[in-house]
């Protein structure tokens, strides 16, 4: 075989191509940065190697890499496009707080931006000053130097970086109270930064390149956009409407979206929605949730038309000690933190200013420490010897309201899952009898049921007690109906579509008409008591979870691991569990059918 030709050199008939450069037998691409970019590239030209010895296919690749310079110097351009724009005007911002990042880069940019003004001023003008007139504003630039490091008095004011500051903030349309913590943090990175440029101007004036002196604004120059770029940051808004888009591309129940209405409208009314989330701290944290322990239950519907601190102050002022529930609380401040934690995984702030164990424990004191109010066997039984459950056991036909407070005592369902349930989601396979918890239809199209979480959907064996309250013969009567195909029509959903919220508040009131206004226990005091059954039951972690629609509490390989293993005996298994879950002295016999029994 013989060896490629290799072409070292142009030949007479060839062009010579721009940008090529040899170097030995190899060929480099060969680019002089612009005269206006250089400062920003750090470099006069940019030569890097092709990779070949060949000239023609040196050729080929230059052109590609002709473009790709051409790139560069166009989004260079574009990035000190951001320095000639002048800053939007807009309402006076008032600045009492303010992290150190934050200060930080705003000193940053400060320097930045006065070593580009000094830098324009010397290539407009400068450069045509006699060198006796440069040397005459180095000298006075260098005594400058000296009166400020020393921290010299000018005009009765000490040079301590407040002069500095105050002209920065006016020219940003910022108010910083000189006493406050902002004010405090920021005059100190002023004075250094403003140190740090008059050394730099007198580099420039000398025309040597320009040094670094404080470690502090290391690779901080007029053309490092980074810091001189004032981009949009995320507000409130942002970070709001990034969770709803969340939401919606995990697929996420809108129950789920609705929780957080409380923590949305908390954050808007407290931070404003324009507020850039970046300038948060622990301290505006602290202050937000001392807000929020004291927001009175409800306040929406009972202080309609207020704001939450207009809530808290009308509540104070009619003496309404009722305030949110520790657990509402928790929630409220484990939602926060979660938002937070997103702008962190979006690379919006660098930490987050929720996350702290000092505010984490305030809500952990009092949070769950009381456990869910359940019904004693004596209510139990109470309720299903209510006038509605005794006429069902005359005749009467039995509806939603009969049967979905027992199937969510005997199956752990969600009060919503229960009542949404389809005829068609009443299944048999293999002799088991079981209900499909799922938000499609048999055929697998979409219809307007919703469940919570991934693991809300779920096969469920029925319960032998329901066989024998003759569930059964209701569903086989349900089936030949066909003006719906839910299997209670009978309920309602309420204004944003879930049944439950209609239903939880019928079962409210039934429960005070039954047991009277001393039972705290509510609708979802049945799913607690289901998990206490499966405990007495000893079934294990994984079947209560499957059963139920929770997450087994294992970590990730477990999860994994159970998720193998499901063929048609593990039905079975469950429906053999199922069946463990009683309620010692609960007697629901007056509620059996013939057909049932």
């Amino acid at each position: 075989m013989e060896p490629p030709t290799v072409t070292l050199a142009p030949s007479k008939s060839m062009s010579r191509q721009q940008g090529l450069l040899p170097r030995g037998t190899r060929w480099y691409s060969n680019f002089k940065v612009p005269l206006d970019l250089q400062a920003a590239l750090g470099k006069k030209m940019i030569r890097e190697s092709l990779g070949t010895s060949d000239y023609r296919e040196a050729c080929r690749k230059v052109v590609y890499e002709r473009a790709r310079i051409t790139a560069i110097f166009d989004n260079e351009r574009r990035k000190l496009l951001v320095l000639k724009a002048p800053p939007a005007k807009s309402e006076k911002r008032l600045l009492t707080v303010i992290s150190e990042r934050e200060a930080y880069e705003m000193a940053a940019r400060y320097l930045a931006t006065f070593e580009h003004t000094f830098r324009k001023w010397m290539q407009a003008e400068g450069r045509f000053l006699e060198s006796n007139e440069l040397e005459e504003m180095r000298s006075n630039v260098q005594e400058d130097e000296y009166h400020l490091a020393r921290g010299e008095q000018f005009q009765g004011q000490p040079l301590d970086g407040t002069h500095e500051l105050q002209n920065y903030l006016k020219g940003q349309n910022i108010e910083c109270p000189v006493t406050s913590p902002a004010f405090q943090t920021l005059r100190p990175l002023f004075f250094n930064a403003h140190l740090e440029y008059l050394g730099r101007a007198q580099d420039m004036l000398k025309g040597d390149d320009v040094k670094e002196r404080n470690h502090q604004f290391k690779g901080v120059h007029f053309h490092s956009t980074a810091m001189v770029e004032e981009q949009k940051r995320a507000t409130i808004d942002d970070l709001l409407a990034l969770r709803q888009r969340t939401i919606k591309e995990f697929k996420l129940s809108q129950k789920t979206a609705d929780a957080s209405q409380l923590t949305a409208r908390l954050l808007r009314e407290f931070f404003g929605g324009g507020r850039q989330i970046a300038t948060i701290t622990l301290e505006d944290m602290h202050q937000l949730f001392d807000l929020l322990k004291r927001v009175p239950p409800n306040a929406t519907k009972r202080y309609k038309g207020m704001t939450l601190a207009q809530a808290v102050a009308a509540a104070d002022k009619a003496e309404d000690r009722r305030r949110l529930n520790p657990k509402t609380l928790r929630n409220n401040y484990i939602q926060i933190t979660a938002l937070f934690n997103l702008a962190v995984d979006y690379k919006l702030i660098a930490e987050n200013p929720a996350k702290h164990k000092r505010l984490s424990r305030s809500f952990d004191d009092n949070a769950d420490s009381v456990p869910r109010q359940q019904f004693t066997i004596v209510e139990l039984n109470q309720l299903f010897r209510s006038p509605l459950h005794m006429a069902c056991a005359k005749g009467q036909e039995r509806g939603g309201r009969f049967w979905v407070p027992l199937l969510t005592l005997f199956h752990g369902f969600r009060c919503n899952e229960a009542c949404q349930i389809y005829t068609e989601d009443v299944k048999t396979l293999d002799g088991i009898t079981f209900i499909a918890i799922r938000e499609e239809r048999e055929d697998g199209s979409k219809c307007d049921k919703r469940l919570k979480t991934k693991q809300s959907k779920r096969e469920v064996p029925l319960h032998p007690e329901l066989k024998r309250l003759g569930f059964m013969e209701f569903v086989q009567a349900r089936k030949r109906d066909a003006s719906s195909p839910r299997l209670f029509p009978d309920l309602k959903p309420g204004n944003k579509g879930y049944f439950s919220d209609s239903f939880s508040k019928w079962f409210t009131r039934f429960v005070e008409l039954t047991l009277g206004e001393k039972c705290d226990a509510t609708m979802h005091s049945f799913r607690h008591q289901f998990r206490d059954a499966t405990r007495a039951a000893r079934l294990p972690a994984e079947t209560v979870a499957r059963l139920a629609g929770w997450e087994d509490g294992e970590g990730p390989a477990s999860r994994q691991m159970n998720h193998y293993g499901r063929g048609p005996s593990f039905l079975r298994t469950l429906a053999e569990d199922i069946a463990k879950v009683e309620y010692p002295c609960l007697d629901l016999s007056h509620l059996h059918t013939v057909a049932g029994a």
